[in-house]
């Protein structure tokens, strides 16, 4: 036939490619070495060819600019968000004492959870989005944890209680709930073990062991600093916070009690309302289209590992990232035969010259034509697997046979993955509520919110909705392991606040208050730090999604999404008019686990307030 174009010039000649290959099994030293040689001998091309210009690329120097632009990322969003945290969490507090101790709690596990890590890799080849993930994970929770434990030992020293009695009484109530919130948390990153990959494994460990070293932090770090500078950090009044202050004048009367009475009023419409707008947001989920955003895709379009992608994918398309790569155990001549049967498809735009990977292996490329999204190649690739030949082994791989695989992974395996999530999660609460309702009632509510930040993150990242103004690339598509590992984190980093406004409302209600007051008066009292603690966290995520990496980005955003919307429509409006919906309903549960509950409360009668009375003079009956 007509003779081949020689692979490395391009076809109108104005471009040569020149492929290094290093052998596999170079020690690691000596692999640092010969690619900074190869790459400095390749640069002085530009030096002695006048008006040449080089630019290095290829899978090995994409992971490495992977890796160094997400410790840079990493390192930029801690600078940015740990002071940002001080200021918010000062404000908050009223004082320098009282803020610093989140700070710290966050800058502690930060630390133990890099060591963490360097252990985790002895085991693991960790990937670029464990470091961003455990650690953007490890400020979040820190933070969220010791802002509830500080935040209820000011509540408790503005009742009067000394520094021992309201560190006790403060492990008791918030250390409690932070307790099942960080448990909840890491049961539902368990939930990724029921994926095959090494990768969900490895993110889960990573992330799971940054939950426990949070839930550390806050129940040995925080109590102790609280213990040592109880009158610098203490309070003789918490507005907003505390049901009793030093002057025996009940607070549970304000604006968040206020909007707990409105929604109690209009519970049917609010349900229907808010469930129906979460649910239109979650529509464009429902499109979805997931990609697997390797090497170079993560990087913004300037940088040099992505334009030598783009280079080679518009000047030597079988050269392409995203060609179809064929191996056969035979000769290459032979795979070539096979291979040429496919040069006419419509699909199919130049078929490569075969040649031999490896002793007894032949290997081939398939550039597909370009077409919307990856179409035309994900079409090759079932046509390659559906037609080879009988006499020999053929496995077909690349860009394309990798998303195609992934996703059949996560269809395969994700309804397995959160039936665990749902049932470790529901067990936890139920152990905590001793209710069967509210678990159930929580998951219904958290999908809700996991529902409308994945339908967001499909029109920013994939449709390229205002894509411009936040300063992001579109893939085409969402990173195949982000719905999975977002929905293990946003599972339960939104059953943080259902387990913080549950613990106070339950509080209430073991004591004796009726169940709409005890809700009034509950999220009354948790609502100010629910929503501290949810503009702390958003202050965390904004810092990482001002990185540069792609996954990241869409990590951070959906994260964001899922708390601004829980700790807002869901935990504001839905769970109170759910619960008034139910009325008693929701302590229905196990005979034990309510005589245990009753015996809770009946040890604890001084939670009821003059306000927390089944009537009060000029007010209303509960």
């Amino acid at each position: 036939g007509a003779p081949r174009p020689d692979p490395a010039v391009s076809a109108d000649g104005g471009a040569a490619l020149v492929s290094v290959r290093l052998a596999r099994d170079l020690p690691e030293g000596a692999r640092e070495q010969s690619l900074a040689a190869v790459e400095s001998r390749l640069r002085r091309i530009a030096d002695a060819v006048p008006g040449a210009e080089v630019t290095l690329g290829g899978s090995e120097l994409a992971r490495r600019a992977v890796a160094a632009r997400s410790v840079a990322d990493t390192r930029r969003s801690e600078l940015i968000t740990l002071p940002v945290t001080l200021v918010v969490v000062y404000v908050l507090f009223g004082g320098l004492a009282a803020a610093s101790v989140p700070v710290l709690a966050a800058v502690g596990t930060v630390v133990t959870g890099m060591l963490w890590l360097l252990l985790l890799s002895r085991w693991y080849d960790l990937s670029s989005p464990a470091l961003s993930t455990t650690t953007m994970l490890g400020l979040g929770l820190a933070v969220d944890y010791s802002l509830l434990m500080v935040g209820r030992f000011r509540e408790e020293r503005a009742a009067g209680r000394p520094a021992p009695q309201a560190v006790a009484r403060m492990m008791a109530t918030a250390g409690r709930a932070v307790g099942f919130a960080a448990l909840v948390v890491a049961a539902a990153l368990c939930g990724l073990a029921a994926f095959p990959s090494d990768f969900y494994a490895a993110i889960g460990l990573a992330a799971a062991g940054t939950v426990a070293l949070s839930l550390a932090t806050a129940l040995t770090l925080t109590p102790a600093l609280l213990a040592a500078f109880p009158d610098r950090i203490g309070s003789s009044r918490v507005p907003g916070t505390s049901g009793v202050l030093a002057a025996g004048r009940p607070e549970d009367d304000g604006a968040f009690a206020r909007l707990a009475l409105w929604t109690r009023r209009h519970a049917v419409a609010v349900v229907l309302g808010v469930g129906a707008a979460l649910l239109a947001c979650a529509t464009p989920f429902l499109h979805v289209h997931l990609v697997s955003p390797v090497g170079e895709q993560q990087l913004p379009p300037t940088a040099e590992a992505r334009r030598y992608a783009d280079l080679v994918a518009e000047r030597f398309p079988q050269h392409r990232p995203d060609a179809v790569v064929v191996v056969a155990r035979t000769e290459p001549g032979r795979l070539q035969g096979w291979a040429d049967r496919f040069a006419g498809r419509p699909e199919v735009e130049e078929v490569g010259r075969a040649g031999a990977a490896a002793p007894g292996l032949a290997l081939v490329r398939i550039a597909a034509v370009a077409g919307p999204g990856q179409e035309p190649a994900e079409r090759l690739v079932h046509e390659l697997r559906d037609e080879r030949p009988a006499g020999y082994p053929v496995w077909v791989t690349g860009r394309s046979a990798v998303d195609i695989d992934f996703r059949a992974e996560v269809a395969g395996h994700a309804p397995r993955a959160a039936a665990l999530i749902a049932l470790t999660t529901g067990v936890l609460l139920l152990l905590m509520t001793g209710s069967v309702l509210l678990p159930l009632k929580a998951m219904a509510m958290n999908t809700l919110s996991l529902g409308a930040s994945f339908g967001a993150l499909v029109l920013v990242f994939q449709d390229g909705w205002g894509a411009g103004l936040l300063g992001v690339h579109t893939l085409g598509g969402l990173g195949y392991w982000l719905p999975v590992v977002v929905f293990a984190l946003a599972f339960g980093l939104s059953m943080d606040y259902e387990v913080f406004l549950l613990c106070r409302i339950q509080e209430l209600y073991e004591a004796g208050v009726g169940n709409d007051r005890a809700v009034e008066a509950g999220l009354q009292r948790s609502a100010r730090i629910i929503s501290s603690s949810a503009a702390l966290m958003c202050v965390v995520f904004a810092g990482f999604a001002t990185g540069e990496l792609t996954v990241v980005k869409q990590l951070a955003v959906a994260l964001a999404i899922v708390v601004v919307v829980d700790a807002s429509l869901v935990r504001c409006l839905l769970v109170p008019a759910t619960m008034t919906l139910l009325r008693d309903a929701n302590w229905w549960g196990p005979r034990p686990l309510r005589r245990q509950r009753a015996a809770h409360g009946a040890a604890r009668p001084e939670l009821v307030s003059a306000w927390d009375t089944p009537s009060r003079p000029g007010g209303r009956r509960y």
